[in-house]
């Protein structure tokens, strides 16, 4: 449905940036010579009012709205991309980490890290309808939602807390090993739930959803796994961990360590493209990290694709890679919409 549209120069505060960490280190830049870049920037939306740190999106059914929290803002962003603009800034809010747009109730779920809440929003009119707390110290994060079991789930300080999107209601809480609960992910055809928590030894979370039963999968001495994909067909998790910067790929079946490949630094999200088995991931750095599956078990480094430093968080859907742009100077945050070539 999108099409490549032709974007301006970049301004000379970003390409300032291109050029500082350019100059840091040499990395794999581009795609092999005579080969297109496997992202392409087609599209630059300005976010005025939009100030501090973006942190995580949200995919929606209507692919042209984007949803993310803008934690340093205090708000939730609701953008329209094919048009290119704003729709609602969702006020109120109190350092908001993770949102969620959940289809078939048409709500809009937002954790707060600075009181512990989960608010509500009707994504129709926008209004607030409650406010759920999970108490003051729960440093509220990421969200995902399980159609099967029709439950909302919310990264916690030690373990993952469940609501009910229906009654809006906090019906209980999976335990984990005591740390803040970073990215995490869902079994579709199992039980089991795979969640970062970087505050327990660098470790990784095994929660099965039906029993409780609590796994622990060590990084062999990387530290920093804060983002996470997973490729449920192919048994294969990805993590991206900090120090040092790597991408750490373990097999679902038993958590053995398959393949680590070296990635941009500061990453937090990382997506799986099944349909062209990349993997892409975002880091403060200044760029994303394109990685193609070569099989389950080998990944090769094919690009390092120029953002801006700062920008590590954003959502992949359909055939578009959106991040945050976070406001810097004179420029207005903007939210950067990257194309894949057919």
């Amino acid at each position: 449905m999108k099409k490549f549209i032709a974007v301006g120069s970049c301004t000379l505060a970003t390409l300032s940036l291109f050029m500082m960490r350019s100059s840091k280190k040499e990395v794999s830049a581009h795609a092999p010579l005579g080969a297109p870049a496997p992202l392409q920037l087609i599209q630059r939306i300005p976010m005025p009012g939009v100030y501090g740190r973006i942190d995580h999106f949200s995919p929606h059914p209507n692919s042209d709205i984007v949803i993310f929290a803008a934690l340093g803002n205090d708000s939730v962003e609701i953008v329209n991309a094919f048009k290119g603009k704003l729709v609602r800034s969702l006020k109120g809010l109190d350092e908001p980490q993770g949102v969620l747009y959940v289809p078939g109730f048409d709500k809009i779920f937002a954790a707060n890290a600075g009181n512990g809440t989960v608010k509500v929003f009707d994504a129709k009119t926008y209004a607030p309808r409650k406010t759920i707390s999970l108490g003051e110290k729960s440093d509220t994060d990421n969200l995902r939602y399980d159609e099967a079991s029709k439950r909302v789930f919310v990264g916690i300080v030690g373990g993952i807390a469940i609501i009910d999107p229906a009654t809006e209601a906090h019906v209980g809480n999976l335990k984990g090993s005591g740390g803040h609960s970073e990215s995490f992910q869902l079994e579709k055809k199992g039980s089991r739930l795979f969640v970062n928590v970087p505050e327990d030894g660098n470790v990784v979370n095994v929660i099965d959803r039906k029993t409780g039963e609590l796994t622990k999968w060590e990084l062999n001495g990387a530290k920093g796994n804060f983002a996470m994909a997973l490729s449920e067909n192919d048994h294969r998790l990805f993590v991206a961990t900090r120090r040092p910067p790597l991408l750490i790929v373990l097999d679902t079946d038993d958590g053995r360590e398959v393949a680590r490949v070296p990635v941009v630094g500061e990453c937090d999200d990382v997506y799986f493209d099944a349909k062209r088995r990349r993997v892409y991931s975002i880091g403060a750095e200044g760029f994303i990290s394109v990685l193609q599956q070569n099989d389950p078990n080998h990944y090769s480094l094919i690009a390092n694709v120029p953002t801006a430093v700062g920008v590590r968080t954003g959502i992949f859907f359909e055939d578009d890679l959106y991040v945050g742009v976070p406001a810097t100077g004179l420029e207005p945050a903007q939210i950067w919409n990257y194309g894949v070539p057919e």
